[in-house]
Parts: C-alpha cells; structure tokens; sequence
C-alpha cells in the first residue's frame, strides 16, 4: 500500500522523486526502503554512493543511478512541466489518486496533462483489443458514455480499437448536473509529452480538457511494446473495477485483468457471439467468476459498495485490500511468463513479490562489513566470484555493494573483475 510522507513535497525535493523515476530499476520497493533510510529523496540524492548498499540493487541499476546522478533531469522536468501546463504528482501529494494509492506498487511519480481533479472520482477501466469489431467498437461508446452520465469516470490506454471509442464515448456523455465535467482519464505507456497512436493526438487533447492524460514514464520516453503491458497496471489500479470488451486470446487487455485481479478490483467482460474469437476472452474471463455486463447499471451496483467506503469526494484512502468486494477470477487468464511485474523488471515490486521484513540498513552494513573483510583479509584484489561465494548473498546485490563502495573510492577494481582495498585519495 502506498502511503504519503506526510507533507506536500517543495521544489527541490519533487525534482529528486522525478529524478528517481528516470532511474531504471528504481520502482515502489525500492522508493520506499530509500524514504526509510533517508526521511527524503532529496537526501538520498546527494548522499554518497555507499549509503546505498542494503537496498537491494543490482549493478543495472547502480550504473544507471550513477549515470542519472551526474545530471539535473529532475529540475529540467519540473520546468518543461510547467511550460506544458502539466504536473509530476508523487505519493507525499494529496491529489495523489486514492485508488491508485491502496495499489502495492503504485508508481512514486504520476504524470499529469490535464485536470488533476480527473483523478479523484470513483472510475471504470474499459479495455478491449485494438482490431475491435464493429459489435466491440459500439459497445465500448455505450458502456462508456452509460457510465459518465452516471457520474464515473472512465480509465483507458489510448491505443487504438476499443480503448479509442470508450475514451470517444465518454467525451460524448452528457455529465450528471452540478458534476465538474470530467469524463475520461488516458494511461500511456510512454511520456506525457508524447502521442501514440499519432492519430489520436486531437483526442488526447480533449482528454485533457475533460480528463487527465497521465504516464509514470518521464518526459522525452517514447512509445515501446514492453512498455505498454506495464502501464496496464495503473489501468486497473485507477479503477473500481475493469470492463473488458472483445479480447481474443494473447489480447493485451487480459494482462490488465490480471492486474485488477491482484489489485483485489472487480473485473466485468461483456459477451459476444459464441463462435466470435475477438469475444473468446471475455467469454473465459466469466468461465472464471468475472461478471457478466450488459449495461452500466450491472457495473455502477456490483461497485456501490467499494464506492461507499471509497466516499464520492475522493477524500478517503481506505479501499479495501481485501478480496472480499467480489468474486475473483479462478486463474489468471493472462500468461504470467508474458507480464512484466511493473515499469521496472529490476525493482521487487510486484504484488506478487513477498514482502521484505528485513532492515535495509542492517543487511547494508552486513554486506559492506563482509566485503571488506574479505577483501582486506586476502591481502591482494579478490575476484567476484569468490567474494559473491564468500558473501552467500544474491550476486546481483553483492555486485552492486561493490560498485558503490568502488564509486565511493573505498575499493578499486584492476578490471579484470578484482577488488581491492582502495589507497588514500589524491588531493
């Protein structure tokens, strides 16, 4: 569960959570052992490379913080946010989304071009294949427009099909008296800064006076295939529950379902003909408890209760966790092998990963203790290997321990994969 740090983040600490965001590897997990080191991200973006140790990171990700270290990518976002009219919304921000908020592994940085007030209010998920029939194309409009003018929002990816026209649908509603307007938020699966598909840069626009379009990608991202599984999650997580209209098997919709499963959110299909395999999905997705819809009101009453606790303003952060809100799905119709755990493979951040009880600091001054007097009891540079071995710790975690305390100039390396204990350093 996500939880704020308690004050609204000022200038130079919300450029360190962007900053943070661009380091690959670096996800909700790991954003939370660095808060409980630091107290802030803005600490830990100036502290030396070997307070890092203990925080499970992987060489990939050291290079890469070491990298982003060198620049000022977090205060050059802040600024071209501001030219574009949009925002870098992070956990420690009230307008954070509520339902996102209960997610396990909802991103430390939201992305936001629009009306950040898109965020607040209950939402459904519509996701269906990009080759929508013209059957798929037409129920997505009316489920989504049904669902606006009963006074939730409705949450898709952009992409093309069934995605396209629930986002049509929902600009086309006409909204409940006395609501603010807002019908529809967009998820992309790269940097709010960009559009894709390019067809749909005029609707994003409108989203965006409507809605919100929000990415945990930074700026300058484009548009990848393995980025766009990932951004389901927030899909889902946005949501009360997700709708699934005409999904064919392998469908990238099925993934979302998988996260809303996990998210404990009500996941609904929509039926077509039996011998139909854009529906073939959605048919095994009710095979395996999803609820059967044919309007709006089947959805807007199997959620009144999440809505209840949620409460209508959006105030509240208490959505249950539990399974309890309904049925879920007697297996996971997605192909695990095919889903990426989150934007970032290297953080341990999935609601599948188990938890991590143990003290980052403790297990970082373990680790760095054990290296060193390996090291230093040797006599001469030690290889790698011997010092992963001498450790019993992940090779990954020990690699990394041994790249900050060589960034720190505590241990040097000859290149050949040895360590040493380092020599005074030059004035």
């Amino acid at each position: 569960m996500t939880t704020t740090g308690g004050s609204v983040p000022d200038e130079v600490e919300r450029a360190a959570w962007i900053a943070f965001s661009r380091v690959s590897g670096i996800g909700a997990q790991r954003t939370r052992r660095l808060l409980d080191r630091f107290g802030t991200l803005a600490a830990a973006w100036v502290a030396p490379a070997s307070a890092f140790i203990g925080l499970g990171l992987d060489r990939r990700t050291v290079e890469a913080l070491a990298i982003a270290r060198r620049g000022q990518e977090g205060r050059r976002d802040l600024d071209r946010l501001q030219e574009m009219g949009a925002i870098a919304l992070t956990w420690m921000d009230p307008e954070y989304p509520p339902a996102l908020r209960m997610v396990s592994d909802g991103p430390p940085v939201l992305y936001v071009r629009g009306r950040v007030e898109a965020l607040a209010p209950p939402a459904v998920a519509i996701v269906g294949t990009r080759r929508a029939t013209g059957y798929g194309r037409d129920q997505a409009e009316r489920f989504a427009a049904d669902l606006v003018h009963a006074g939730w929002m409705v949450v898709s990816g952009l992409a093309r099909g069934v995605d396209t026209c629930a986002h049509r649908g929902a600009l086309a509603a006409r909204t409940p008296p006395g609501s603010t307007g807002v019908a529809t938020v967009a998820v992309l699966g790269h940097g709010i800064d960009t559009v894709y598909p390019p067809e749909n840069r005029s609707l994003a626009a409108q989203i965006a006076e409507r809605g919100a379009v929000v990415a945990d990608y930074p700026l300058g991202t484009g548009p990848a295939a393995d980025h766009f599984p990932a951004r389901n999650r927030i899909i889902s997580g946005l949501a009360l529950g997700t709708l699934v209209i005409e999904a064919p098997p392998g469908s990238g919709a099925l993934i979302t379902t998988t996260y809303a499963n996990e998210q404990g959110r009500q996941v609904f299909a929509v039926p077509g003909q039996v011998t139909s395999s854009a529906s073939e999905g959605c048919h095994r997705l009710i095979q395996a408890g999803a609820r059967l819809a044919i309007c709006a009101d089947d959805i807007v009453m199997d959620l009144l209760p999440s809505l209840a606790v949620l409460g209508r303003d959006g105030a509240t952060s208490t959505l249950p966790r539990s399974r309890t809100a309904g049925p879920q799905l007697a297996f996971d119709i997605a192909d695990h092998a095919g889903r990426p755990a989150g934007r970032d493979p290297g953080d341990a951040s999935s609601p599948l990963a188990p938890s991590d009880h143990h003290s980052g600091d403790q297990v970082g001054d373990e680790i760095a203790t054990q290296i060193m007097s390996i090291v230093r009891d040797a006599g001469r540079p030690v290889h790698v290997d011997d010092i992963v071995r001498a450790c019993g710790a992940p090779a990954p975690e020990v690699t990394g321990a041994l790249m900050l305390l060589e960034l720190d100039g505590i241990l040097r390396a000859d290149g050949t994969m040895t360590y040493a204990i380092a020599g005074p350093r030059r004035t």
